[in-house]
């Protein structure tokens, strides 16, 4: 470690890619600053609505469930977190990978295919006769997930003119943002109105605009014919890797943690994730960038949103039961009781990323992370099968809310702050696959918790180990060191 920390002090608009000028980038017919402006928006529109959709996508899939457990009857519930599983598996150990791919043949190209994979795939899921076709068509939704979201920032800031590419920059942010909190309550209606297919059905209208907007307007920016293959070898081994230990978490409920499948299921996940790491040694450009885990702020930042979102996923999922089976509340109603806390997130990280440049991720982050406790802890102790949204479970979720708030934005911020700005991208991604690792984690345990019961007490053990994760988050964010220096003050 060096006694120079950048940190939050270094440029408000990183190097997330090598982004050439408009002046520099191909374009089909000169433009008069009047069209620049108009196809910037264009621009805007298209990459800012893929990523909207790939974040509302993941939030919507919770309000879904205990529809989507009144369609297969038959399978488990364990069975059925695979759909939520399956998603984040493939986005996480893509993403990249989907990154170098983009840099190799052209953001525009790839964003593109992604965007058609997304769709079609949405297609599947809907239309699905079978829940292993459910399963199989939302891994290929993650990966079109991952195709599509690497590149779009990085078309969104070569077809920005210089002088405007901050405020974009957050409004492209904003709007991603926006699609967690506007998930829960528009997928709520569409899933009580029409059923969990409609909640994906949906989605390819929206991929049409998004290719429509772009089709003409997206910078055509040139391929790095030189950059270097990914290591899809490696993003296998760690899909695999994260598959199998999921599997294991869910299975301890059935076969217990000392049973002969549970252990080897554990053991063949950690081989895995070995061979990823040593593989990744000797590849140009591995799954998982080792070397950049000597960086203690990323390392740490890493964990700490690896445990934060393992927790969020599963407060998420538990809460959406809860209400839905413990309380009755139908699906729409449980929608919109969950949406202020996404909603207030989305609201409250502008704010947040202003004071974590002024006062230091420690600073702000820690004292979230025991909120975020707090308010889950709130529903483990006070929570009875009497609804009292009011005056318990408002509160409550605001706690988690504040806690979500002054954590996820600027703990993402840190994991980047020491990062040298050529691999500023992949270290962002890097911060990505530990949050999906974390959900995938999170909504597994869950589910062993709980597992097929609605009684009160199986909740209050899930509430209780979801609270957990505040102070342990806390420790993470604490380690990460000092990130400005008013936090030596």
């Amino acid at each position: 470690m060096t006694s120079t920390r950048t940190g939050f002090q270094r440029s408000a608009l990183p190097q997330v890619f090598t982004v050439a000028s408009l002046s520099s980038v191909e374009a089909e017919t000169p433009f008069s600053e009047k069209n620049n402006f108009k196809q910037t928006r264009l621009i805007f529109l298209s990459t800012a609505l893929g990523a909207f959709l790939v974040t509302a996508n993941v939030s919507t899939m919770n309000v879904a469930f205990p529809d989507l457990e009144r369609t297969f009857t038959e399978t488990s519930r364990g069975s059925l977190t695979w759909v939520l599983n399956a998603y984040t598996i493939s986005f996480a150990a893509l993403l990249i990978p989907a990154g170098r791919l983009a840099d190799r043949f052209g953001r525009r190209r790839v964003f593109m295919i992604g965007l058609a994979v997304f769709a079609l795939a949405s297609l599947l899921v809907g239309a699905a006769p079978t829940f292993p076709v459910v399963v199989l068509a939302r891994v290929a939704q993650g990966i079109g997930g991952a195709l599509l979201t690497p590149a779009s920032l990085g078309l969104l800031l070569a077809g920005t003119p210089d002088s405007a590419r901050m405020a974009t920059v957050a409004k492209w942010g904003s709007l991603t943002a926006l699609g967690v909190a506007t998930g829960p309550a528009v997928g709520a209606l569409i899933v009580d109105a029409y059923g969990w297919r409609w909640a994906f059905l949906v989605l390819p209208p929206f991929c049409l605009l998004s290719y429509l907007t772009g089709r003409k307007t997206l910078p055509r920016t040139t391929p790095d014919a030189n950059a270097p293959f990914p290591d899809v070898v490696g993003a296998v081994l760690l899909a695999t890797s994260m598959a199998l230990l999921a599997f294991s978490i869910i299975q301890v409920g059935p076969w217990g943690w000392s049973s002969s499948g549970v252990l080897i299921a554990t053991s063949l996940s950690l081989i895995l994730l070995a061979a990823t790491l040593f593989k990744g040694r000797f590849h140009r450009a591995p799954a998982l960038p080792t070397h950049l885990f000597r960086i203690r702020s990323l390392t740490m930042a890493n964990i700490a949103t690896a445990v934060q979102s393992a927790g969020l996923s599963a407060s998420l999922l538990v809460n959406v039961l809860w209400l839905t089976q413990g309380w009755g509340y139908s699906i729409r109603t449980a929608g919109l009781a969950t949406a202020p806390l996404p909603l207030f997130v989305a609201l409250m990280a502008p704010l947040i990323g202003k004071l974590g440049t002024k006062y230091g991720v420690r600073r702000i982050a820690v004292p979230g992370s025991f909120s975020w406790g707090i308010g889950v802890l709130m529903y483990a102790l006070f929570v009875t099968e009497t609804p009292n949204y009011w005056a318990l479970w408002l509160p409550a979720s605001i706690l988690v809310a504040i806690g979500v708030a002054t954590t996820f934005p600027i703990v993402s911020a840190a994991a980047v702050g020491e990062v040298p700005p050529a691999e500023f991208a992949v270290g962002g991604s890097l911060n990505q696959v530990g949050r999906q690792v974390g959900a995938t984690i999170g909504i597994a345990a869950l589910i062993t918790v709980v597992g097929q019961g609605t009684d009160l007490g199986s909740f209050q053990k899930a509430w209780f180990i979801t609270a957990a994760t505040g102070p342990v988050a806390a420790l993470a964010v604490y380690l990460i060191g000092k990130t400005n220096s008013s936090e030596s003050n």
